[in-house]
């Protein structure tokens, strides 16, 4: 970071707003694109969980019995079904949205361990809103349907606030920083070399009235300096 050029300090207050508001919205778009991303996942999971159900309930046999969860007299095997194809979606769900939504490295049991947590109790609620919603509906196939499209976008909005901002809140894009320069990592990515010293740490040194032409070894040093004190 050596410079012999005259460094004029209000042109670099000018610049390092206009990185810092680029930074924002930047940030902003990233954020709608996850969302997006998350979305377009979500809606496989969904298909994923569809198709297991429809299957499963050809393979268990029915009239297995009943069961008391949540609700009084559901059905074993519809339960059964129910239970084996959500789980099959948040596996497919989770690792969809862990490679390209969030392109993360992170533990992968403990991530998959915290994705199943957040169904411990919504699951249940899940099935009592289903139940409880529908039939102060009057009942009937409407009913359901609607019930369950709304607890659906609940759940997606939800589980996507628990992903980004719980599970991978410290590890997103971690999957580019995981490789050397210039190779393509796991998830397809380049990595790319980041500046050791950032914009605002070099606003921080020009407001300590530190020479920012030097080398990063002595920046770093000085912020160093700067943090102690």
């Amino acid at each position: 970071m050596k410079s012999d050029a005259y460094f004029d300090p209000a042109v670099a207050y000018a610049q390092i707003d206009a990185e810092i508001e680029a930074g924002e919205k930047k940030k902003k778009r990233k954020t709608l694109w996850q969302a997006i991303k998350y979305a377009c996942c979500t809606i496989s999971a969904g298909v994923v969980q569809e198709v297991s159900f429809i299957i499963l309930t050809f393979v268990i046999p029915s009239g297995i019995g009943t069961i008391n969860f949540v609700v009084d007299g559901a059905q074993l095997d519809q339960f059964l079904a129910t239970t084996i194809a959500l789980a099959l979606s948040i596996i497919w769900n989770f690792t969809l949205n862990r490679k390209f939504t969030f392109k993360s490295v992170a533990n992968v049991p403990r991530a998959m361990f915290l994705a199943f947590l957040f169904y411990v109790p919504f699951y249940p609620f899940q099935i009592w809103y289903v139940h409880t919603v529908s039939l102060a509906m009057g009942g009937g196939d409407w009913a359901e349907i609607l019930t369950t499209a709304t607890v659906m976008l609940i759940n997606g909005v939800l589980e996507f606030c628990w992903q980004k901002f719980f599970i991978y809140r410290n590890s997103q894009d971690s999957a580019l920083a995981k490789y050397d320069v210039g190779t393509i990592g796991e998830f397809g990515e380049i990595a790319v070399e980041k500046p050791e010293i950032g914009a605002a740490q070099l606003l921080d040194l020009m407001k300590a009235g530190k020479d920012i032409t030097a080398d990063d070894k002595t920046l770093k040093k000085e912020l160093k300096t700067l943090e102690q004190a």
